[in-house]
Order: structure tokens, then C-alpha cells, then sequence
């Protein structure tokens, strides 16, 4: 089904939420230039009833009960789903003793949905009386990636002052097998009261805006008060594989028992404690999500410098949605895959399924006018790496949304085509989605959309002719990687048959290079590339405002390691200027392929 509406923040969220109580509070975090802040739907301000026992409607909108898996808590704690419950304009998580024992019993709830960066989240709360953890934090599906916007322990136990006057402002990334786990532990990750005392008795509000995987801005009460950012804070050991924090998440809140107090000195609640209604709950007021979007007099929060309407410009903030099983043909560019029996994309009601490399589906999408446009990809996949889907117009290839697993193939994400498409006239056109990348298993479809940006009608510029970029693959900046394979540097540079070239690149590895684009337009990518394994890959990126933005993914095939032939590896929009690239070992094998050099054409 096709259908067109406006996306405006008010049409997205729930009825409770358009007097919302954060109304009038401003976002304390910068949007960036020609910016502004849109609020996100899974945001909450509770003012709703949801029993311990049943919840409602209204809450299982957004949110579940439990751990995102069957994980019960660390230590004595055991998640225990009446002790949480919406009550009295607050989300309730409450301690107790689970009788005949020593466990907690704690109230613990998620998001459904993923979030990704960029996204500012924030939260009033208060804490409890308890050694307890008090936690409003994110994890990654596979729990090797997590945000921790807070993580307090408030008790008015003497010997608990140092943690009762400070917050934790933290983040993780593990390795799980063999078990690793790196968080910061400078000072500035314990904040301290700045007007002195404790924080339990006083709600206050917290935040973090993640940027991207690199970079996180912790707020307390509006105020900016901690910023980590680079390798060396997010994840100087490489557990990651040079990816930082960049997994989709899922929001939790919820109390916990950890070990390491015990191991420090701090006893668990007693009996007394948990049974004290005026110390055992942890209160949510509320919780905001927003992402930064375009300022383009549409589609913004209000209350934060957006328009709640159109701004007198008809065509603004206009949306097309188009449901990715209503294509008109489907078929499949590319080798069979083993497992999949449909040819191109299988229509599952709505949605799209069994989609294997080089599976595409044509959709003919009614424009009400000419114009630029974003476009959004809803998509679910639990494939780590190696998704994309290719979008042409009317036969010409438009650009490549990168894709990341959102840990299941029912828990859907929107993903976005780093930039608009033009649309030269209003009617009828024919678009295509075509799964790309490495992975030969892709993603499932729920719908893909197309937002109207401008109305001054204005096309791209005209695409360069004739400009031709060689970039030798020796020629790097940088290079980085974990694999262990021996090298002095995670890719080496040897010479074979009279070309230098690049060798000892293994899955995760990649190089960096600074290239001269003269001319803005579409450039054919083409890599002189030899692999001796199969399930080699190469992904082209483009740092995009300090952000690495996928383009592409090729696969290699296996046709000797210095048997240097060239490779299609799509095509992609570069505007005139400096820009940075990388090349990604992303395939399946842990060797991936050498390179001679790659080439830019237009």
C-alpha cells in the first residue's frame, strides 16, 4: 500500500506526548549548523497507568518488560516484572527482597526499538536510598556495545558518601569470548554534585547526546559537564575492530545488585531497606529522544525551534511511504545464494524477505512535485556487516544506504541515503532497491520513504565529465586493524610483477586516504584487486562531518592473490573538494584480498 503524509514531530508521537512535560525545556545539546532537534517517538513522560501486573496498552507501545534476552541481572539481583509499573506520572522500578532468599528482586524494562546516533536522550529521575545500582542505559543486541547515561548509588549509609554525592558517566565495549571489557576510569567519569551533598532526595534530569562512535556529551540539569571522544577514550584496545560505538541499541531501565560493590566493601540492601517505600523506588518522570535533523521549516520539535507545521511552504515536510511488498517486479543481479529459493525479494504481507545479494524490487512512486528528497530504509537484519541496498531513479543509480544489524530480522531500524534525491517532475517514477554490500544473507523490508526537503526546486549540480582519479593503494594515510597476522602494521605493502601494492589485509582491517575531487558528480568506482580466498569484500566509505558513511560494498572474487584484475565496485557522489576515503576488509574469510590501486571515474 502506498500512502502520503506529512512527517511532522506532532502527527509521529502518541497523543500523550504533545503536552508532553519536558514542553518548554530546551535541548541543552547543539544540533550543528542548519540544524534542528526532532523529537523521537519513543519518547515518554508516563502520564498513563500501567499496573505492575498487565501494564497497558499504552506502555507496551514502546517498551517491554525484562532484559532485552533471558538474562536475569548481575549478582543477587533478579529481574522480576511486577516491580515496574507506571504510577502517579512516573515509571516505577522498585527493589525488593524475593522471600525465602537472598536475591533483589528488581523491576528492569526496554525499548522495542533500536536507536542509533545521532541521538540526544535524556531523562528526570530519581534515585534510590539503596547501594543499588540506579541505571538508564543502552546495550547492542550481541551486549558487546553499551552507553551508560546513568549509574548511581545513592544510600545514606556513612560509609557510602563518596558514591551518594556522585554520578557515573560511563560506557563499555567488550569482547565476550574470551571475555573482555574496557571502560573509561579517568575522574571525570564519577561527577560530583556541584552545589555539594547527595542526589537522592532531589529528581534531576540527565542526558547524553551520541554523536557518533566516537564522540559522547554527557548533560546534567542542562548543563554540559563531560565530552569523551577518539580511540584512545572509546576503545584504545580495539574490541570494537575500529567500528566504536556504532552498533543500534536498545534503551533500559532498571535497578541492579553488582558484585564489584560487594567486592569493594559495600553490603546489599538489608531486609529493612528494601522493604522502605521511601527508599526502594527509582523514579522515571520522563525520558525524551531526539535526532538532528534538517531545519527546513518542517518537521521539528516546537518547543526547540522547529515548525509544528509546514511554514506556509505546501510541499515541505511532505512524505511518501511505500510499503517494500508492493513491488511491481523483482528479480535478483548476481550468482544464486545457497538457502534462498525466491527469485528477488519475497513478499511476506507487507514486507520483504528471503533477500540475498543482488535481490531488487521495482516500486512505481507517485511525486506530488518536483524537488529534493530524503530517504529513509526501515530494515532489519541480524548480519554484522556486508548490508546495503542500492536506490536508482528511473535507471540511474542515486547513492547506497548503508545498513548495521539491528539483532534480529523482526527488529526493524531506519536507515537513511547519506544524501536527497531529485526529482525532476511531479508523477509517476520508477524506483529500484537492490540489497548490496558483501553479506550474502541481507536484510528483511518494512517500507522505504521518500520526504519532501525543498521547494525551490532546485536539482543537484550537474555531474563532472571526464574526471578521472588514480589513487595507488600503497599511497595511504593510515591504516588500522586487530587482526593478529604477524605484520609489524595491520596492512603491509610488498612488490609483485613490478607494482607495489598493498597484501595482508584480513577481515576488519582498512586504509585510509586523502583524495582531490576537482569536480562534483557521480564516480564509477573500480578497484585492480586479487584475492586467493572466497568471501573477500571491500567497502568504500566517505568521512562525511567526522563520521565514516558507508557507499558501497564489493565482493571480491577468488582469482589468485597477485592476479590483479579490475572490479566494479559501484559508484559514488563526491562533491568538489578534499575529501577522506577508506577501504574496509569487510567479507566473511579472515583473509580478504590485495589491492594495486583503485580509480575514480566519471
Amino acid at each position: 500500500m502506498k500512502t502520503t503524509s506529512l512527517t511532522l514531530a506532532a502527527l509521529a508521537l502518541s497523543s500523550s506526548a504533545l503536552a508532553a512535560d519536558w514542553d518548554n525545556i530546551p535541548v541543552p545539546a547543539d544540533a550543528g549548523a542548519g540544524n534542528t532537534w526532532e523529537l523521537h517517538s519513543l519518547s515518554d513522560d508516563f502520564n498513563y497507568a500501567a499496573p505492575p501486573v498487565g501494564k497497558s496498552a499504552t506502555f507496551f507501545e514502546r517498551w517491554s518488560e525484562g532484559f532485552i534476552n533471558p538474562w536475569l541481572g548481575p549478582g543477587e539481583t533478579e529481574y522480576y516484572a511486577p516491580n515496574s509499573y507506571v504510577e502517579g506520572g512516573n515509571l516505577v522500578i522498585k527493589a525488593s527482597r524475593k522471600p525465602g532468599t537472598i536475591k533483589v528482586h528488581t523491576g528492569a524494562i526496554h525499548s522495542k526499538e533500536s536507536m542509533t546516533y545521532p541521538l540526544f536522550m535524556e531523562a528526570r529521575v530519581k534515585i534510590t536510598n539503596l547501594t543499588l545500582a540506579n541505571a538508564f542505559w543502552l546495550l547492542s543486541s550481541d551486549s558487546t556495545e553499551e552507553i551508560d547515561v546513568l549509574e548511581s548509588y545513592g544510600s545514606d549509609r556513612p560509609s557510602e558518601t563518596w558514591f551518594d554525592e556522585r554520578l557515573h558517566l560511563s560506557h563499555h565495549v567488550f569482547i565476550r569470548e574470551p571475555f573482555q571489557d574496557y571502560q573509561p576510569k579517568d575522574a571525570g567519569s564519577w561527577y560530583p554534585n556541584p552545589d555539594g551533598g547527595h542526589w537522592r532526595d532531589q529528581f534531576f534530569r540527565i542526558g547524553v547526546y551520541w554523536i557518533d562512535p566516537w564522540t559522547l556529551e554527557y548533560y546534567v540539569n542542562g548543563e554540559h559537564v563531560r565530552t569523551v571522544s577518539g580511540v584512545e577514550m572509546i576503545d584504545p584496545y580495539g574490541y570494537t575492530n575500529g567500528n566504536g560505538l556504532s552498533k543500534p541499541m536498545q534503551v533500559i531501565f532498571d535497578a541492579e545488585h553488582q558484585p564489584w560493590r560487594d567486592a569493594q566493601g559495600t553490603a546489599p540492601p538489608t531486609d529493612e531497606e528494601l522493604a522502605d517505600p521511601s527508599r526502594n523506588k527509582f523514579l522515571v518522570d520522563w525520558v525524551r529522544f531526539y535526532k538532528p535533523v534538517a531545519d527546513n521549516n518542517g518537521g521539528g520539535d516546537p518547543d526547540n525551534g522547529g515548525d509544528p507545521g509546514n511554514g506556509g511552504n505546501p510541499g515541505s515536510g511532505e512524505t511518501i511511504r511505500v510499503e517494500m511488498g508492493s513491488f511491481s517486479a523483482t528479480g535478483k543481479a548476481g550468482a544464486a545464494v545457497a538457502g534462498d529459493t525466491v527469485a528477488g525479494f519475497n513478499s511476506n504481507g507487507d514486507n520483504i524477505n528471503y533477500n540475498t545479494l543482488g535481490d531488487w524490487g521495482d516500486y512505481t512512486v507517485n511525486f506530488p512535485e518536483a524537488g529534493n528528497y530524503n530517504v529513509e530504509l526501515l530494515a532489519a537484519s541480524p548480519t554484522t556487516s556486508g548490508i546495503a541496498a542500492d536506490v536508482q531513479v528511473d535507471g540511474s543509480y542515486v547513492g547506497t544506504i548503508p545498513l548495521s544489524s539491528t539483532g534480529d530480522w523482526e527488529l526493524y531500524n531506519t536507515f537513511t541515503l547519506p544524501s536527497t534525491i531529485y526529482i525532476a517532475s511531479a508523477g509517476n517514477h520508477t524506483i529500484r532497491v537492490q540489497s548490496a554490500g558483501g553479506s550474502a544473507w541481507q536484510w528483511n523490508g518494512d517500507e522505504i520513504r521518500f520526504t519532501k526537503t525543498e521547494d525551490d526546486n532546485t536539482p543537484p549540480p550537474p555531474p563532472a565529465t571526464g574526471a578521472t582519479i588514480n589513487v595507488e593503494a600503497e599511497s595511504f594515510a593510515s591504516v588500522g586493524g586487530t587482526y593478529a597476522d604477524g605484520q609489524a602494521q595491520p596492512i603491509s605493502v610488498y612488490t609483485t610483477n613490478g607494482s607495489t601494492a598493498i597484501n595482508y589485509v584480513n577481515a576488519g582491517d582498512f586504509a585510509d586516504y586523502t583524495i582531490n575531487v576537482a569536480d562534483a558528480g557521480t564516480y564509477a568506482i573500480t578497484y585492480h584487486v586479487g584475492s586467493g580466498v572466497t568471501g573477500g569484500s571491500i567497502e568504500f566509505l566517505v568521512n562525511e562531518g567526522g563520521s565514516w558513511n558507508s557507499k558501497t560494498a564489493t565482493p571480491v572474487p577468488n582469482q589468485g592473490w597477485d592476479n590483479f584484475q579490475p572490479l566494479d565496485g559501484g559508484s559514488v557522489y563526491l562533491e568538489a573538494g578534499t575529501h577522506q576515503v577508506r577501504l574496509h576488509g569487510v567479507g566473511s574469510n579472515d583473509w580478504q584480498w590485495n589491492l594495486d590501486k583503485f580509480v575514480l571515474s566519471n
